[in-house]
């Protein structure tokens, strides 16, 4: 595999033609894997579950800087023997290497205009692979380097970045929350974040800076430290700090301030939650 220099991330624009017999013509839906993967940005582990579903029948497309040996463009070839093939690779500032791979050729046309990519001299080509062998190229190592995952639809609004650890749960079948995209979550889902019964209490250091900086704040009205679990959001049980603070309290600067504190002193893994409950009437 080689790499081609591409500064990673979320935010590329891209545009899309399409021809319509009117102006009033409704523009096509886009197909199923690609709606999956849209959906899928939300981070929850029921979307990503309905990825999952759509990825086991689905085919993804990864872009070749060389031509296949003995394979004519847009034709269907027998493979007799294991396929060996060079993709383009999506390399970060920082180094890191990742696959890239598309839902649609249509997908790839902005970032491979940017980066130039073709395959040899020619125009770009595609190897279609069914979906879940293709997210397993994230799981390949180059030289002494391994890939750090697979980026799907990489500058377009669909992208979606999987480390490999995710990369390769979806090809093991198991739908993960993916927790770098998990944001704020839906009306709704914050109902099912469960208190952990059971759990091992906080660290004595970490309940005592929180009250030092607590006593620094006179907003925080109530404090209260919890080991929480919410199955969409989640992978484990983690601390959740729960803050009742007063009317017109500037929240965020509280909240990180108090994250802050803690977080030299958060035991596995190694995060804090902080939620925010009404003041008593």
């Amino acid at each position: 595999m080689n790499g081609h220099g591409h500064s990673h991330g979320h935010g590329h624009g891209h545009d899309h033609d399409h021809d319509h017999d009117n102006d009033e013509a409704e523009p096509l839906a886009p197909p199923l894997l690609t709606q999956a993967v849209l959906a899928a940005q939300r981070g929850l582990k029921s979307d990503v579950q309905r990825l999952l579903d759509a990825l086991a029948d689905g085919v993804l497309l990864v872009p070749l800087s060389e031509h296949i040996p003995g394979a004519t463009p847009g034709e269907e070839v027998e493979i007799e023997d294991e396929l060996t093939f060079r993709p383009h690779m999506l390399v970060g500032d920082d180094g890191t290497v990742f696959a890239a791979v598309f839902t649609e050729a249509a997908l790839a046309q902005g970032l491979s205009e940017a980066l130039g990519w073709q395959t040899g001299e020619d125009e770009l080509e595609f190897v279609y692979l069914p979906a879940l062998v293709a997210l397993d190229l994230s799981q390949a190592d180059l030289g002494d380097e391994r890939l750090r995952g697979v980026a799907i639809n990489p500058g377009d609004d669909s992208e979606l970045v999987l480390s490999r650890d995710e990369a390769a749960s979806l090809v093991q079948g198991i739908a993960l929350p993916l927790v770098g995209y998990v944001d704020r979550l839906p009306e709704g889902v914050e109902g099912k974040t469960e208190i952990v019964l059971g759990a091992d209490p906080p660290p004595p250091e970490l309940l005592a800076v929180l009250e030092a900086a607590r006593a620094e704040e006179s907003a925080v009205l109530g404090l209260e430290l919890e080991t929480t679990f919410n199955p969409e959001r989640d992978r484990e049980p983690h601390l959740t700090l729960f803050l009742t603070l007063s009317e017109g309290a500037d929240r965020e600067r509280i909240a990180e301030h108090l994250a802050e504190t803690a977080a030299a002193h958060l035991p596995p893994p190694g995060y804090l939650d902080v939620v925010f409950r009404d003041p008593p009437r």
